[in-house]
């Protein structure tokens, strides 16, 4: 946590972890079942999650050419991501867009 002073910068708002589908095309197109690890923070008035997915390589690479995807999570919510180039990989870094739904 980072902080100056007194006043409290950045504030760790807590981590999910699961398994949800990773779907492309605004949910039309479903790629499979991910892992997901997803970190939440608040800056100020401004929220910021990212983390980390594991899943097909193949899948994967479909979601970073597809500029981003949206993965499911528990009680019908989802989330949007944009996923880091996953290089043949089954694991790979992705950026949450909007706020995460803890």
């Amino acid at each position: 946590m980072t902080s100056f002073g007194k006043r409290q910068l950045l504030k760790y708002l807590g981590t999910i972890r699961g398994r949800g589908n990773l779907t492309i095309g605004n949910g039309q197109i479903n790629l499979g079942i991910v892992s997901y690890e997803i970190d939440s923070y608040l800056d100020r008035e401004f929220y910021s999650a990212d983390g980390q997915i594991e899943g097909d390589t193949a899948h994967l690479m479909r979601a970073f050419e597809a500029g981003s995807a949206r993965i499911s999570l528990p009680r019908g919510r989802s989330v949007e991501v944009v996923l880091a180039d996953p290089i043949g990989i089954s694991a790979v870094e992705i950026v949450i867009q909007g706020r995460l739904p803890l």
